[in-house]
């Protein structure tokens, strides 16, 4: 095993690439990759009890730009509350390489885009059991094409896609049709990939800056957010006067003579004393 190769508890790593499309050198990559991503918040845990939040993992930079990067993090992760552990980080990474199969792909690509539609459906209705119906049609034509559409619009382009490859007539796509209309799309897995971000421009990941997701931000994620603004050092800074318009202060300012503000100069004289 390489030095980089160490880092992993036990067989995990050999259990990773059995699981995986990835070698190991790519799995200590993804493991790099999350520690920068959530180390600062607990950095002395194992890497198999770090976690990161929902809010935090659609902002990653593998992410921040996906139109259906909330119901990737949902389909990913392992938890109720759409938190991301390691495993669930490795499992995406691997899934959106270029090294897995198409049919893992399409499984996955099925999984994100059924149950997608999170509105209110007529009449209390539920989301289409195993089935992409013609709401999450809607959902996946308004992510795409990033237009206001109308609901009318809307509709009758989610009709014209169900139109297409719904062999039942029942306007639901099955994950065996949809597995069928995917199979005449040649660059459907070129184009169902994630590359692994270098960690350069995260400042997507720190949108909010709170990184614990606790509501407040320690001395830690303050340096580590400061950290990523290359200006701040140019621009935490008070230039010295020459005095020469000094009207302001001698305008607004009342000075009294007993004043007990804590100074240089009030030091000094408690020491002559």
């Amino acid at each position: 095993m390489g030095q980089g190769e160490s880092v992993f508890q036990g067989n995990d790593l050999e259990d990773y690439k059995a699981l995986t499309f990835l070698t190991g050198p790519e799995i200590t990559q993804v493991l790099k990759r999350f520690r920068e991503l959530v180390a600062i918040n607990k950095p002395h845990q194992s890497y198999t009890k770090w976690r990161l939040s929902k809010k935090q993992a659609v902002n990653i930079n593998e992410l921040y730009q996906n139109p259906f990067r909330e119901r990737i993090v949902e389909v990913f992760s392992s938890q109720n509350d759409g938190s991301i552990s390691f495993e669930d980080f490795l499992d995406m990474m691997s899934v959106f390489s270029e090294k897995a199969p198409k049919s893992v792909k399409v499984s996955y690509a099925f999984k994100i885009y059924q149950g997608i539609y999170k509105g209110d459906r007529p009449d209390g209705a539920t989301a289409t059991l195993n089935a992409i119906d013609l709401y999450d049609i809607r959902e996946i034509v308004h992510r795409l094409s990033g237009e206001n559409f109308a609901d009318e619009e809307l509709t009758k382009i989610a009709e014209a896609v169900i139109h297409e490859v719904d062999l039942r007539d029942d306007k639901t796509i099955t994950s065996e049709i949809f597995e069928y209309f995917l199979s005449n799309v040649p660059d459907f897995p070129s184009s169902f990939v994630i590359p692994l971000s270098d960690g350069k421009e995260d400042r997507h990941v720190i949108h909010e800056v709170d990184l614990r997701d606790d509501k407040t931000i320690t001395s830690e994620i303050f340096e580590y957010f400061l950290s990523n603004v290359p200006d701040f050092p140019s621009s935490f800074v008070i230039p010295l006067s020459d005095g020469k318009e000094d009207r302001h202060v001698t305008s607004t300012v009342s000075v009294q003579p007993d004043a007990t503000v804590p100074s240089v100069k009030h030091r000094r004289h408690r020491q002559n004393v």
